[in-house]
């Protein structure tokens, strides 16, 4: 018992846990904008259409919803899944690649996704629920989860620092538990499930956007152009 709890202790999974400081971030950021945007919404009654993400209104020109949308929660319930999520996933990618560029990419996936949702399916997305009704809101921050998924698998494949057999294997549960469960599903949402299945897509390629980003960037050195050494 006494081995077995050195073993424990000694595991990366306890570094990876203690060393997370940029998925504390990332779960203050979005605590903090919770809270910020309840306040405007309700002490200051701006409108929460001002706030959220569209597509009709991205496309025409409000790109700073882009970065709103990204942070704005309604409600705690799609708050709390998402930091959930965060916290089962991030440390473990943070590990591999940083602090900084974990919080970088959390953040920039959703962006990608965003512009990506709306200028690149757009014209989709007004074919599926019709050009009278073509206001489609919808949350960034669920874009960033999704985008989680192939930077956890680039966690993978770097070697170094070695993930410990416990960090693999809750970093392994964590991720089929959130593909089984496709991110707590709601059989009531309006909006049509292709859409839906647009926007995760969406999150997934930003994902792997950034997760090739940090490949060149951790690698760029290797390139015989950069790395050769100037002739005397």
């Amino acid at each position: 018992m006494t081995f077995m709890l050195q073993k424990l202790r000694n595991s990366t999974f306890v570094a990876i846990v203690l060393a997370a400081r940029g998925t504390l971030l990332i779960c203050c950021l979005l605590l903090f904008c919770y809270l910020l945007f309840s306040t405007l919404t309700n002490t200051f009654l701006i409108p929460t259409n001002d706030l959220l993400g569209d597509v009709a209104s991205i496309l025409k020109g409000e790109l700073w919803r882009v970065i709103t949308s990204t942070v704005y929660f309604s409600e705690w319930t799609p708050l709390i899944k998402t930091v959930l999520i965060v916290l089962v996933l991030c440390p473990f990618i943070e590990w591999k690649i940083g602090s900084p560029v974990l919080v970088m990419s959390f953040f920039a996936s959703s962006w990608i996704g965003i512009l990506l949702f709306c200028f690149g399916f757009g014209g989709i997305i007004r074919s599926i629920v019709g050009i009278n009704t073509y206001v489609y809101a919808f949350y960034g921050g669920t874009l960033s989860v999704y985008a989680l998924f192939p930077l956890a698998v680039l966690a993978f494949l770097i070697k170094k620092p070695a993930f410990s057999l416990l960090a693999k294997c809750v970093l392994v549960g964590g991720l089929l538990l959130y593909f089984t469960v496709g991110f707590w599903p709601n059989s009531d949402t309006p909006e049509p499930a292709v859409i839906v299945q647009i926007s995760q897509l969406c999150g997934v390629l930003s994902g792997l956007f950034c997760a090739l980003i940090v490949v060149a960037l951790r690698n760029w050195k290797k390139v015989p152009f950069f790395s050769a050494k100037p002739s005397n």
